[in-house]
């Protein structure tokens, strides 16, 4: 792993819980849904099936899942990255990862997801961190051409 100093860093962000809400892969999303599906099942073999107490369970359930659930990802994962001038570090847990710029390239114009070496990475940043990262690969793209 290459080691920056702190000048060659452009930009340093850590992802808050609002960002990981709105930019989170389909994985999060996936465990989330089952947790949920998990959870109806125990309270419905509970409770009786006819009573408003099932569907004010379903209801405060699905929203404490999915609404802390970002906060969850947030104090576990600890995703930080930062941005070089020809460079993206990736912190997410324990692990970091270092991704060259002129390998990256964005999948998607709606989405946070970017592709390099034919691996996904999704970017739980801020828009403005996602513009720069953008146009600091546009930039490295250029000069290499």
């Amino acid at each position: 792993m290459k080691k920056y100093r702190q000048g060659n860093v452009l930009r340093h962000e850590e992802a808050s819980a609002k960002d990981i809400y709105l930019r989170r892969p389909f994985k999060y999303k996936f465990i989330e849904t089952i947790l949920y599906v998990f959870v109806m099942f125990g309270i419905l073999s509970l409770l009786p099936k006819s009573s408003v107490a099932v569907f004010i369970v379903a209801m405060v359930a699905a929203i404490v899942i999915v609404g802390f659930a970002p906060f969850i990802y947030k104090v576990l994962l600890h995703p930080a990255y930062k941005l070089s001038r020809t460079h993206l570090l990736i912190r997410i847990g324990k692990t970091e990862e270092s991704v060259p710029l002129h390998e990256l390239q964005r999948t998607s114009t709606w989405n946070s997801t970017y592709r390099a070496n034919g691996k996904k990475y999704h970017i739980m940043a801020s828009k403005e961190f996602l513009e720069e990262l953008d146009n600091q690969i546009a930039r490295v793209q250029k000069r290499g051409k």
